[in-house]
């Protein structure tokens, strides 16, 4: 079967569906509103969509973005108290998703000859997460605690 853009992003609003479901029955412990459930992953798709991506880059992207949602969701529920805030290091890391999953859009588009669509997946749930996790550390380290991600600078 030969994935093409419409499964692509059919795969991808699916998983932004499991999410919003999981959400409204678990409770939304980010305290941001749906709207940021539906809008991060959304803007995810965005470079793929300009770059005109191969298939299975865009459900790649937003299986990085709905990771680190159920992530920030567990470590929320899981601190109780003192997690109130901590979904604002998620809301501070998603410029650096933007820019991990434009330059593996890029990479996958001029530079790297990946066919196989995991692979296209693959190198998109990297490129998306490697940009968060680098955006992460930038922001928990120096601006706002973010509770377990802090890596004791806070301390």
């Amino acid at each position: 079967m030969k994935m093409g853009f419409r499964d692509d992003l059919s795969c991808s609003m699916v998983l932004i569906i499991l999410v919003l479901g999981y959400a409204s029955t678990g409770g939304n412990t980010l305290y941001l509103g749906f709207w940021y459930l539906i809008g991060v992953p959304v803007v995810m798709l965005l470079p793929g969509l300009i770059l005109r991506s191969r298939a299975l880059f865009l459900t790649g992207t937003t299986a990085a973005a709905v990771v680190t949602l159920l992530v920030y969701m567990a470590i929320v529920s899981s601190s109780g108290r003192d997690g109130g805030l901590v979904g604002l290091g998620h809301l501070f890391s998603v410029p650096g998703m933007v820019v991990g999953t434009s330059v593996s859009a890029w990479l996958l588009r001029f530079r790297v000859n990946a066919r196989l669509p995991w692979i296209v997946a693959g190198f998109a749930f990297l490129g998306a997460g490697f940009g968060f996790m680098i955006a992460q550390v930038i922001v928990c380290t120096t601006a706002m605690y973010c509770g377990a991600l802090s890596m004791g600078v806070w301390n």
